[in-house]
């Protein structure tokens, strides 16, 4: 007599399920590694040039590399690599030679920052690749430099693209400070060594920042960038940033509409003339350091500067207050090239119209943010312009604001949506 089976039809199907699923993985698994190993041997057979294939790879890293560290580029013109974009291409550096070889050329390409701790040991490092005549040339000078090895892993200078030169210069100034003996012009001597190896060894820069240095520095420590050998450095630039020069440092503003005209990204920061602060809305203090052909000088050349320009894609202006009307009258010279315009916490009282801007048809954006001291007499001329590329018009604005500014813009952007506004206590009929 049979035993009758304990196993239903439902579990004998589910036991038979799992039997062909498991071999058909395990097939699977086994077609992979066979197609796999097929297509491994056309590997060999792949005819690249030896040159091409490691650059190639290179070039992928530094791509994904940049987009590490360059997360905030669109935040400002001129940009540094903050702590978080440091420590993570230092991680990259540690993983292999050819990680390594890709993480440094973008950690120096803007090597001086307020990220270095005074910057002395990039000083250091870039003095080690000096050749014998300069070496020679400071020893003469009885400036003590540091010994030749260990030599360099790289080429440090080679990769020098951007330039903050006030960062630069505070880092030699640590550096000088550092020396058993101070020498007079050790600063000055120094300076012009690093530059002319960056220029021998990288070529001209991309982008260039000056900044105030305050009243203790005169223009013999800016002016090196217009000497005939150093010059070079400079004259390509591509993206110039200008945070308010002190007047004692306006012979090197004088000379950049000469040396530079290939600037396609200008920003103005903190560009103050004859107010140094603003301590209320009706209220400023004068610098009594200055005199009218002083400002003058500055204006003129800040308009000159636009005028050498040979293309001039984006205008950034950053808290400012003078030189307006000069600045934006000078915009009729670019009003071909120029496409992004932005102002941002710029006082506009007294600037008079905008005739300049209103004569740049091809822009597509156009950004106020914060912005104080607008009246109708300064954009009736947008009005009577036209741009059939501006994508948007963005404000944020103090206060109500103009009325018939915002409907321009509402008009421009076809919406009617209220602006965003900060409340402020002037409420003037002025933006």
């Amino acid at each position: 007599m049979d035993v009758p089976s304990t196993t239903t039809t439902t579990e004998v199907n589910s036991l038979s399920q799992n039997f062909i699923n498991k071999n058909l993985n395990a097939g699977k698994k086994m077609l992979r590694k066979k197609r796999f190993k097929e297509f491994s041997q056309f590997l060999p057979q792949l005819e690249l040039e030896p040159s091409q294939q490691p650059s190639l790879v290179s070039d992928v890293l530094e791509e994904i590399f940049s987009l590490v560290a360059e997360a905030d580029t669109h935040s400002s013109v001129y940009y540094y690599y903050d702590n978080v974009a440091l420590k993570n291409l230092h991680s990259c550096a540690l993983v292999n030679r050819q990680w390594c070889t890709s993480a440094v050329r973008i950690l120096w390409r803007r090597p001086f920052g307020p990220f270095h701790n005074g910057g002395r040991k990039l000083i250091t490092t870039y003095l080690r690749g000096l050749d014998v005549e300069e070496r020679r040339d400071l020893k003469l000078k009885r400036i003590k430099l540091p010994t030749v090895s260990p030599i360099p892993m790289f080429n440090y200078p080679s990769f020098m693209r951007h330039l903050d030169y006030g960062e630069m210069l505070y880092a030699v100034e640590a550096w000088c400070a550092a020396l058993p003996k101070r020498r007079p012009h050790a600063v000055l001597s120094v300076m012009r060594v690093l530059l002319r190896l960056f220029l021998h060894n990288s070529g001209p820069l991309s982008s260039l920042k000056l900044s105030s240095l305050g009243e203790d520095y005169h223009d013999e420590k800016v002016m090196i960038l217009a000497e005939p050998e150093i010059r070079g450095l400079i004259t390509s630039v591509r993206t110039l940033s200008l945070d308010g020069f002190d007047y004692n440092q306006h012979g090197l503003l004088v000379r950049l509409p000469d040396l530079c005209k290939n600037v396609e990204y200008l920003q103005l920061r903190g560009w103050y003339g004859n107010q140094d602060t603003e301590t209320s809305d009706t209220t400023t203090t004068t610098n009594n350091n200055t005199t009218p052909l002083q400002k003058d000088a500055a204006a003129i050349s800040l308009r000159r500067l636009i005028k050498a320009q040979k293309s001039l894609i984006t205008l950034d202006m950053i808290d400012c207050k003078a030189y307006l009307g000069h600045i934006i009258s000078a915009l009729d010279t670019q009003s071909i090239s120029l496409r992004k315009v932005k102002f941002r916490l710029v006082n506009f009282r007294d600037c008079g119209p905008w005739d300049g801007l209103a004569t740049c048809h091809r822009l597509t954006n156009l950004e106020f943010w914060l912005c104080k001291g607008i009246t109708q007499k300064m954009f009736t001329p947008l009005i009577n312009a036209t741009f059939p590329e501006l994508e948007e018009v963005k404000m944020l604005q103090y206060g109500r604001g103009c009325e018939k500014f915002k409907t321009w813009i509402n008009n421009m952007n076809g919406t009617t949506i209220k602006e965003d506004a900060v409340e402020d206590s002037d409420d003037d009929s002025d933006l």
